[in-house]
C-alpha cells in the first residue's frame, strides 16, 4: 500500500507541476520583450582621487499593454573588450505600458581597473572611435523570465577636444 500511495503522490505532483507551469505561461501569452537602448555614459562629479562615478543612461520601451515591474538589473560595460564597469541595482522604475522609460544606473570605476584600458590604448593608439559592449540582465517580478540585453557599438571620438585621431 505504501508503494501505491507514493506512486499516486508522484503522479499528482507531476500533474500539478504541469498545470502550474502551463497556467503561468497562459497568464502572459502575448508579452513582448522591452527594447533597451544605451542612451549615454556620463562622468559624474569626482568623489575621491581613486574613484570616479559614471552614469549609464538607458531608454527602455515597453511595447506591452501592461506595466512591467522590474525587480533588479545587473549590468556591465566593456570598452575595447576591457571589462570596465559592473554593477547591479534594485532601484529601477516601473516600465509603463507603451512608453519609453528613462533609467539611469550609477556605477563607480576604480582608477586601478582602468589601467587595462590605458594599457590597451598605449599599445594600439586611440583611433577615431572606441568600441563598447553593454550587457545587462533585467529581472522582472512576477511570472516573467529574465531578459538578457547585449548591445555593441562604437562611440565616435572625432571632434572631441583634447583627443586627436591618427
Amino acid at each position: 500500500m505504501g508503494y501505491s500511495m507514493n506512486k499516486i503522490i508522484s503522479i499528482f505532483s507531476v500533474f500539478f507541476s504541469l498545470v502550474l507551469f502551463n497556467g503561468c505561461a497562459a497568464l502572459n501569452p502575448n508579452l513582448k520583450e522591452p527594447d533597451v537602448k544605451l542612451a549615454g555614459l556620463r562622468l559624474l562629479p569626482q568623489q575621491s582621487l581613486l574613484q570616479r562615478h559614471i552614469a549609464i543612461d538607458l531608454a527602455i520601451f515597453n511595447p506591452n499593454k501592461q506595466d512591467l515591474s522590474v525587480r533588479s538589473i545587473s549590468y556591465n560595460v566593456d570598452i575595447e573588450k576591457v571589462k570596465l564597469l559592473t554593477g547591479a541595482s534594485d532601484q529601477v522604475p516601473v516600465l509603463k505600458s507603451m512608453q519609453e522609460t528613462p533609467v539611469t544606473l550609477q556605477v563607480s570605476i576604480d582608477v586601478l581597473q582602468a589601467l587595462g584600458l590605458i594599457e590597451h590604448f598605449s599599445r594600439n593608439g586611440i583611433g577615431d572611435k572606441v568600441n563598447y559592449n553593454f550587457g545587462a540582465v533585467i529581472d522582472f517580478s512576477a511570472w516573467l523570465p529574465s531578459m538578457h540585453v547585449d548591445r555593441k557599438g562604437a562611440l565616435p571620438l572625432k571632434g572631441l577636444g583634447g583627443i586627436k585621431s591618427e
